[in-house]
């Protein structure tokens, strides 16, 4: 599971620089910072990341509503059905933004939802259906199929 987590922060740094690379906004990158897995430096505020490859229920513990948090996890269902089960407590969350990820996905490999404003602009009716067709946008991914590709990876460079 270290493998998939160091795999995952080295990928997600990757993507905010490579996101970043016009604007220059990054001022530095902390891996292991204060307790979460890495900060991004931006010129006006720190970003603090959380990775996790399934969203569980003692991650409200490490949320902090005065700072700027964000959590990285695998795009499949169940942590969809995570969000929509205790959306009333992440949408409580203001800095809170939650990136579903693929690394792997042949289309897009990232969508990011923030559900304190997501809770402000959309209708509750809607939310499960909403955050589903998102997540339709990014092939899904469990921690088996992560892991199997990471091997793939390694046994490919190795030669």
């Amino acid at each position: 599971m270290a493998d998939v987590n160091s795999y995952l922060v080295g990928w997600s740094i990757r993507f905010l620089e490579n996101k970043d690379h016009i604007k220059k906004e990054i001022v530095k990158v902390k891996k292991n910072s204060e307790g979460f897995d890495f900060a991004v430096h931006y010129k006006d505020k720190v970003k603090y990341f959380i990775v996790g490859t399934v969203l569980k229920s003692d991650l409200f513990g490490k949320i902090k509503n005065e700072l700027n948090i964000s959590l990285i996890t695998l795009n499949n269902i169940s942590n969809i059905k995570f969000v929509i089960d205790n959306w009333k407590k992440l949408s409580d969350f203001k800095l809170l933004s939650i990136y579903f990820i693929n690394p792997f996905s042949n289309s897009d490999k990232v969508w990011v939802i923030c559900p304190y404003i997501h809770n402000m602009v959309c209708d509750n009716i809607a939310l499960e259906l909403g955050l589903k067709s998102m997540g339709e946008m990014v092939v899904a991914i469990d921690v088996d199929g992560l892991n199997k590709k990471i091997k793939m990876l390694k046994e490919e460079s190795d030669q």
